[in-house]
């Protein structure tokens, strides 16, 4: 298959700068790396565009910002794959291909950092293109964005929260999977999985600068995230927060109707005392 994103040697090096000039008589830089390059433009449509979006993705001009962001994470996880493989060296002024005996390779030190980098920038370019992405109307209604949208964490930010500033994709995959197990726990003893359904469609505004329903969702999300941050940090559940999460809700219920009509709710509700001359307490 071939590339659609990055389709040219010189297209290629406006993401690396700093990749040497291709010597006379060897193949394009681009000729070297399109095996990962294809690879990272197969994980990049199944893992942030989807089917529905691609064509529309494909579709825009190489400087509109979602387009531009995609591209910037395909070169840098080509090169994240590639680098083990290809006789790269590091100089001052950058990396390059090894080309003639003048040229001393890199060591496993620079190499590692090289990675780093690498990985650094990638994960940057994929917090900035999965906020772009919130903004399109297309990519929302698609099965992509329900994948984001499976916990109240759709973006990178939740590794940061977590004390995690390095490997964020990574940690990022780790956390969100505990993450769901958290809150589908808290969802079934106290906010009810219909009411945690409403707020991780609604989470989206709150982290990309929309406006939500009302600012008791706001307030309600805003807790919820802190509680769940602090779960993943390996602290007790706050029960008494929970608590008190139920209780608001309970006082604002027209704003959290999903809650209100749960079986959640039902298990905050007092029993009914019924007089019944069978019971030991029956009075006239």
């Amino acid at each position: 298959m071939a590339t659609r994103l990055i389709t040219s040697d010189e297209q290629l090096r406006r993401y690396l700068p700093n990749a040497f000039a291709t010597a006379q008589g060897e193949p394009p830089f681009f000729d070297k790396v399109l095996p990962w390059l294809e690879a990272a433009e197969r994980w990049l449509f199944q893992q942030f565009i989807g089917d529905t979006f691609e064509p529309l993705l494909l579709a825009m001009g190489e400087n509109e910002p979602v387009r531009l962001t995609a591209t910037c994470v395909v070169a840098h996880e080509a090169m994240l794959r590639a680098v083990p493989s290809l006789d790269l060296v590091l100089t001052p002024n950058g990396f390059g291909i090894v080309s003639n005996q003048n040229v001393a390779p890199a060591s496993r030190e620079r190499v590692s950092r090289l990675i780093a980098s690498l990985e650094t920038s990638r994960d940057n370019a994929i917090e900035q293109l999965i906020t772009y992405l919130f903004r399109e109307t297309e990519w929302y209604d698609s099965p992509t964005r329900h994948w984001f949208t499976a916990t109240l964490f759709p973006n990178l930010d939740l590794a940061n929260l977590c004390g995690f500033t390095e490997h964020r994709w990574a940690n990022y995959l780790g956390l969100r999977s505990n993450a769901i197990t958290i809150e589908t726990e808290i969802a079934n003893d106290y906010v009810s999985p219909e009411q945690l359904a409403v707020f991780r469609n609604e989470v989206f505004c709150m982290d990309f600068e929309f406006t939500l329903q009302t600012s008791q969702h706001t307030s309600v999300l805003q807790q919820l995230r802190s509680i769940i941050v602090r779960m993943l940090r390996g602290e007790p559940t706050p029960i008494q927060s929970l608590r008190d999460i139920v209780d608001f809700m309970r006082k604002n219920e027209e704003q959290f109707a999903e809650f209100r009509h749960s079986d959640t709710y039902r298990l905050y509700e007092p029993p009914i005392f019924e007089n019944k001359k069978k019971s030991h307490g029956y009075f006239f």
